[in-house]
C-alpha cells in the first residue's frame, strides 16, 4: 500500500509540474555592464563591441525614445565604427524613403534651412527632441556615412488598419496581403499590450480591435524589413559597408519583429543590440545578441 501511495505522489507531481506555466530562462545580469554579451554571459566594453561587429554587415539597434543618453552612446558607437575603417549607414525608423533626398543632403551637410520642419518633425516623432536623436545623425555626417528612412506612412497605417483595400494602390495592397500574421510567439509577445482597446470603432469589439492593432504592428514591422532589405541589397556591397537599422526595441524584441522578417528576404547575418535601463537585473534568454546599458533621462 505504501508503494501504491509513493508511487501516486510521484505521478500527481509530475502531472502538476507539466501544468506550471513556461518561464522563460534568464540571465541575471552584473549591475557593473556597460554592455552585456547575450551568448557569452559576461560584459564587454565600448571597445569589444566594436571589435564583435566586424564580421557583420547589418545591425539591428533598439531605440528607447528620447532617451538622451542611450543616443549619445550610439553616436560614440557609429564614431568608433568609421574610426575602425567601416563605412556607416543609418536607417531609422522615424523617416520614410519618401525622405530620403532630404535625409541625403543633411548627411552630407548640404541642407540649407530649418531641417526638422523641412522633414516634419513633430508629426513623426511628436514631442520627441530632434536635439537628442540629431547626436547620431551629426555622427552619421562627420562618418560620412547615409541617412536613409524606412518608416510606413501614417496614411498607409491607417488605410491597413482599416482594411480599405478599395482605396489602396495596388503596391499597397500586395502589401497587405503579403502580411504574415500568424508567428504564434510575435503574436504572444505582443497580446499583452492590444490587451486593453482604448478607442473601440462602432460596431467593434475588444476582439477585433486588438486584430486590427496587431494587424498595424505587423505591417508596421514588415514594412521596415522590407525597406531595409532593400537599403543592405542596394548599399552594403563591402566588408568595410555597415547599416544599422534603427528601430523601437519592440519591432526588435527577442529577435520576432523587423529583424525576423528581414532573415525572410536577405540571407545576410546581422546581430540585435537592445537597451536597457542601468539598473535591470535580469533579461530573458534570446531577447537580443547585446544588451547596451543607458542612464534613463529623469522625467520632471
Amino acid at each position: 500500500m505504501k508503494s501504491i501511495i509513493s508511487l501516486l505522489t510521484i505521478l500527481l507531481l509530475l502531472i502538476t509540474g507539466c501544468t506550471e506555466p513556461n518561464v522563460p530562462l534568464k540571465h541575471r545580469l552584473p549591475s557593473s555592464c556597460t554592455i552585456y554579451d547575450m551568448k557569452q554571459a559576461r560584459c564587454i566594453d565600448d571597445r569589444e563591441l566594436v571589435k564583435r561587429l566586424a564580421p557583420y554587415r547589418v545591425v539591428f539597434v533598439g531605440d528607447h525614445h528620447d532617451q538622451t543618453d542611450l543616443h549619445k552612446k550610439l553616436a560614440k558607437y557609429i564614431t568608433g565604427l568609421d574610426r575602425s575603417g567601416r563605412h556607416v549607414s543609418l536607417a531609422n525608423e522615424w523617416f520614410t524613403p519618401e525622405d530620403n533626398s532630404l535625409l541625403k543632403q543633411y548627411a552630407k551637410g548640404s541642407f540649407k534651412g530649418d531641417f526638422p520642419q523641412a522633414v516634419e518633425w513633430k508629426k513623426k516623432a511628436g514631442y520627441y527632441s530632434f536635439d537628442s536623436y540629431a547626436l547620431m545623425y551629426n555622427a552619421i555626417r562627420k562618418a560620412h556615412g547615409g541617412l536613409y528612412g524606412i518608416n510606413l506612412s501614417r496614411e498607409s497605417r491607417k488605410r491597413i488598419s482599416d482594411a480599405n483595400c478599395s482605396v489602396m494602390s495596388k503596391e499597397e495592397k500586395d502589401f497587405y496581403d503579403s502580411l504574415d500574421l500568424n508567428i504564434t510567439a510575435h503574436r504572444q509577445m505582443l497580446s499583452p499590450f492590444f490587451a486593453h482597446c482604448h478607442s473601440l470603432r462602432k460596431g467593434e469589439d475588444a476582439s477585433l480591435c486588438s486584430e486590427r492593432m496587431y494587424r498595424v504592428q505587423v505591417a508596421w514591422d514588415s514594412y521596415m524589413a522590407k525597406e531595409s532589405a532593400v537599403l543592405s541589397n542596394r548599399i552594403v556591397h563591402h566588408r568595410s559597408d555597415i547599416l544599422i537599422v534603427f528601430a523601437g526595441a519592440m519591432h526588435l524584441s527577442h529577435g520576432l519583429g523587423i529583424n525576423a522578417r528581414f532573415a525572410r528576404l536577405r540571407h545576410e547575418p546581422f546581430v540585435t543590440i537592445k537597451p536597457v535601463p542601468t539598473g535591470t537585473d535580469t533579461a530573458d534568454v534570446g531577447e537580443a545578441d547585446f544588451l547596451l546599458f543607458y542612464a534613463p533621462t529623469q522625467k520632471s
